[in-house]
């Protein structure tokens, strides 16, 4: 059976991680297959390690006050972050394979109706990807007085600029920045009993 070229960047993806991980020699693909098919599937999404970083940043609601909650609890586990950005309202599939769709149509040198388009660096070592056409809210947090204020705003219609690794110059690694871009202002959430960090 043939594999497709994103398949072949996903399992060639996947034994550069492991042997870059352990000493140990990657599996082979016809054993990675069949161990990822008997896993059992639960609700949440599996988080592959290219992936793990941007999983920070999303959360599978499409409620904009549940987004921004979460954008607003990431504070507690980085507290010196100035700005907390979370995507919502699309799937996690759907979110990661335009990633990867993006850097298959830049390696091989198309660009096919996609809502994601990526470019290597100048020493093509990085991914610069953009993400278009999303929802998201963006949280800042501010000292006025000692104190940290927070401002959550929603967006739609939305560019997100991301940074992952370039393995050998076409392949994708693991996603290791996120910057907000631009939207469609919505409104400014507030949160309900939000408490202090």
């Amino acid at each position: 059976m043939a594999l497709n070229p994103l398949h072949l960047l996903l399992l060639q993806g996947a034994a550069t991680r492991q042997a870059r991980g352990s000493g140990a020699p990657a599996a082979p693909a016809s054993t990675t297959a069949a161990s990822a098919a008997s896993t059992p599937t639960s609700k949440e999404p599996i988080v592959a390690n290219q992936f793990e970083f941007l999983d920070k940043h999303f959360d599978p609601t499409d409620i904009p006050e549940v987004a921004a909650q979460t954008a607003y609890e990431r504070f507690g586990n980085y507290p010196n972050a100035r700005v907390s950005t979370v995507i919502f309202g699309i799937g996690w599939t759907v979110l990661t394979d335009s990633i990867k769709h993006a850097v298959l149509n830049y390696v091989n040198g198309g660009v096919y109706g996609n809502s994601a388009y990526a470019t290597l660096d100048m020493d093509r070592n990085q991914w610069n990807i953009v993400l278009t056409g999303l929802q998201f809210v963006n949280a800042t947090r501010t000292v006025v007085r000692g104190r940290s204020e927070y401002q959550i705003d929603e967006y739609n219609n939305g560019s997100i600029f991301v940074k992952a690794e370039a393995i050998g110059g076409q392949l994708l690694g693991d996603v290791v920045h996120l910057d907000t871009g631009f939207g469609t202002w919505v409104q400014e959430i507030k949160l309900k009993n939000s408490a202090s960090f």
